[in-house]
């Protein structure tokens, strides 16, 4: 057999491979690009206004359905029961795509609200609209941040609100007036 027969033999195989791999990127890259994709969001906006409103007779007082700025929106609004304690629930989606979570409960008790605030400590307190809010930062501060890294507490007459999230403080202190305001 001659080297140049075998030469020509192996050139062919490298060229095969080679326009073997086109071939198969062509065809990844036409699946890619023909497949549609739906980059829309999925989570529907609650109206969370009108459930606090239905919530109301359940919770024993008014559930809060604090005003919030139009780019904000609910995804989340239910009546939940923790340890006993019957509770009403807001998820809120912030401007920035950050969550704020909003827990109001009537008759509160220690365990509920440590369980409500796992993984945060109290750090002082703030004063919005008249109102006194424990600060309660996270204890273990997490990349991508997790549901629960900076939280305000309010108690009244039993009472007690907490609103916690991932949002910038400005988000939370904007929340804490429009709670305030509805609670006076």
């Amino acid at each position: 057999m001659s080297t140049s027969a075998a030469e020509r033999r192996a050139k062919q195989t490298v060229r095969n491979l080679v326009l073997s791999l086109l071939v198969t990127l062509g065809l990844v890259a036409a699946i890619y690009l023909g497949v549609p994709r739906d980059d829309t969001n999925r989570i529907v906006p609650i109206d969370y206004q009108t459930i606090a409103i239905a919530a109301t007779s359940s919770l024993g007082q008014d559930a809060l359905s604090p005003e919030v700025p139009s780019e904000w929106w609910a995804n989340a609004a239910r009546l939940e029961t923790r340890l006993g304690v019957v509770s009403w629930y807001v998820g809120f989606v912030t401007e920035s795509n950050q969550f704020i979570g909003l827990s109001q409960a009537v008759e509160s008790n220690p365990s509920w609200e440590s369980d409500v605030l796992s993984g945060n400590y109290q750090d002082g307190e703030v004063i919005f609209s008249g109102l006194t809010w424990e600060v309660w930062p996270t204890i273990n501060p997490s990349s991508p941040p997790g549901t629960k890294e900076y939280a305000l507490l309010h108690r009244e007459n039993g009472s007690v609100v907490v609103i916690y999230g991932t949002a910038p403080l400005s988000d939370f202190e904007l929340l804490a007036r429009s709670i305030s305001s509805q609670l006076k």
